[in-house]
């Protein structure tokens, strides 16, 4: 493919309609709170989406959610997961004043949330309206915030606060306590678009649910050549390998990821409508032959791809593979700025990445 049609495919101007599919599920998942380890309000959503879709759909002991479906022949099944929790926050104490005091759950930096309204989930699945603070500016170096202005000290979660203004025997009566999760509030969570893009908390990876979402559409429609599994994989964000029990209790051979890549110049990958399929990470080398064949797809659907090796990275595959729970992986991506923060994906790079991993369902 010539560098000319790539950078049309790039320029399309309808992107936004080719994407809505897409852009209502995510949509639906984004503002639906799912933080590692309490993913019980997702849960129902991507069940309903998927459900009546597959031949069959359930959930197993390690909170993945699974949907099986039948393929012409007998040949060895096809694994495609995206995993379906958040970066977030979880309660290390309460304060006497009814302060939380957190710490992260997943690579999750303070400068990458700021200031601003978060939920706390409560043990009744209610949510507690919170602010996260970092404290005042107007201080002397009596105050920790000062010794951060002057750069002799970073702002670190222990140095930051939740503050639901409510006491720590009303936080314990509604279900507030040590280990309650937090995420950013709804109100901040719906993806908004930006011309060819779309932004927002969260797009990691419930982008690639989404996607694969959008599969599960086509599998329903015409049944591919092997029986396919999707794994809506749990706590993937502290790299619990929840995938990983499930590549081991299914029949499969291949399990590709279907992920968030970062688009940044030490990768050569640009946010833009091409796809990124991985050939290594900081956890593992994928399967050339599965990468390769990818491209050779894409480029038979009319774009191109782009090729990354990263380092600070890991998927559900690489873990997988890690544990020797699967044979062969490989990771179909959709590249996005600001990772793990308020993340801008191109909806052409999303549009293509569910295009190629539709091809490599129905390739046998």
């Amino acid at each position: 493919m010539t560098d000319e049609i790539a950078h049309s495919a790039a320029r399309r101007s309808d992107w936004p309609s080719v994407a809505a599919p897409i852009v209502m599920s995510l949509e639906l998942l984004c503002r639906s709170h799912s933080p590692v380890g309490c993913e019980r309000e997702i849960d129902p959503v991507i069940l309903d989406l998927i459900g009546t879709l597959a031949s069959r759909t359930w959930q197993d002991g390690a909170g993945n959610i699974l949907a099986h479906f039948r393929g012409r022949s007998d040949s060895a099944p096809l694994h495609l997961t995206a995993h379906k929790d958040e970066l977030g926050l979880i309660v290390k104490r309460v304060e006497p004043d009814g302060r939380l005091r957190v710490q992260n759950m997943g690579g999750l930096y303070p400068f990458k949330w700021g200031e601003g309204l978060v939920d706390v989930l409560a043990d009744d699945g209610s949510v507690v309206t919170g602010v996260l603070c970092f404290g005042s500016l107007h201080v002397s170096e009596e105050s920790q915030i000062e010794r951060v202005k002057a750069g002799r000290e970073a702002m670190i979660w222990r140095n930051a606060w939740v503050d639901c203004k409510r006491s720590r025997s009303e936080l314990a009566a509604i279900g507030v306590h040590t280990g309650s999760k937090i995420v950013p509030a709804r109100s901040r969570k719906s993806p908004v678009l930006l011309g060819d893009f779309v932004c927002g908390h969260a797009i990691d990876d419930k982008g690639g649910v989404a996607i694969l979402i959008e599969v599960a559409v086509r599998l329903a429609h015409e049944m591919p050549p092997q029986d396919t599994y999707m794994i809506i994989s749990s706590m993937e964000e502290i790299g619990s390998g929840s995938a990983a029990f499930a590549t081991r209790t299914l029949p499969g051979d291949r399990l590709i990821a279907v992920e968030i890549v970062p688009a940044m110049p030490e990768y050569d990958i640009v946010n833009d409508a091409r796809p990124v399929i991985l050939y290594a990470d900081g956890r593992n080398v994928y399967d050339e032959r599965i990468a390769n064949r990818a491209a050779a797809l894409a480029n038979t659907l009319g774009f191109d791809v782009q090729r990354g090796v990263l380092s600070s990275y890991g998927s559900d595959a690489s873990m997988a593979k890690q544990s020797g729970s699967t044979p062969s992986i490989g990771l179909f991506g959709f590249p996005t700025e600001n990772t793990h923060g308020y993340e801008i994906a191109h909806l052409g790079g999303m549009v293509n990445c569910l295009e190629m991993t539709a091809a490599y369902a129905y390739d046998g």
